[in-house]
């Protein structure tokens, strides 16, 4: 009898270390000789089919556009290549739709493989992504990736940069062209405040 995989998120802030923590994961799996899958998210324009880390490793990926059903590519995976699979990873969750997250419980649920999803809670103005708010709802295991804010507590806050200053407005998703920084909340609170007082 097939038992069903789990579905885990692991987020942290932006600077965690997210990337390296799936690349080192998988690694382990394929050096086990097991079979890996690794999806991202095409929106993603930084690194298109391949999840790269800052510290300079990275792993091929297959890019999932919105209209993608993520459930339909992992079957497929496994039909064409005749594969067994022992676990899919999936990177920047935070980009995927509520639907996609639904699709990913079916690929742990029905195809019977671990899904280890990475990505961010928030955005730069502390809202939920509507995937991780799904998968926050839905996954069997949460995990937190800590990372430290320049004043030596935890970070759980990601601030946006245009042109080194906060930015205050702009849309929820934003790849390639900002730079982000991470915070404690009362760092951030006060980064916040002081450039609108400025």
């Amino acid at each position: 009898m097939n038992v069903p995989g789990k579905v885990y998120f692991k987020y942290g802030v932006m600077g965690s270390s997210k990337s390296f923590d799936l690349i080192r994961a998988e690694f382990n799996y394929r050096e086990r000789g097991m079979d890996t899958f690794v999806l991202t998210q095409a929106s993603d324009t930084r690194n298109r089919k391949v999840v790269k880390s800052r510290i300079g490793v990275s792993v091929d990926a297959y890019a999932v556009t919105d209209s993608d059903n993520i459930y339909d590519i992992v079957r497929r995976k496994m039909d064409e290549e005749k594969k067994q699979l022992r676990v899919v990873f999936v990177d920047e969750i935070h980009f995927f739709t509520p639907e996609q997250i639904d699709q990913l419980t079916d690929v742990s649920d029905y195809l019977f493989l671990p899904v280890i999803c990475y990505g961010l809670r928030s955005d730069f103005k502390s809202r939920m992504f509507p995937g991780s708010k799904r998968l926050l709802e839905v996954a069997d295991e949460i995990e937190e990736i800590k990372a430290m804010c320049e004043c030596g507590r935890k970070a759980t806050f990601n601030a946006r940069f245009v042109n080194g200053r906060p930015a205050l407005g702009g849309k929820q998703i934003q790849v390639g062209d900002q730079e982000y920084k991470s915070f404690c909340r009362k760092c951030y609170k006060k980064l916040y405040r002081d450039i609108r007082e400025s």
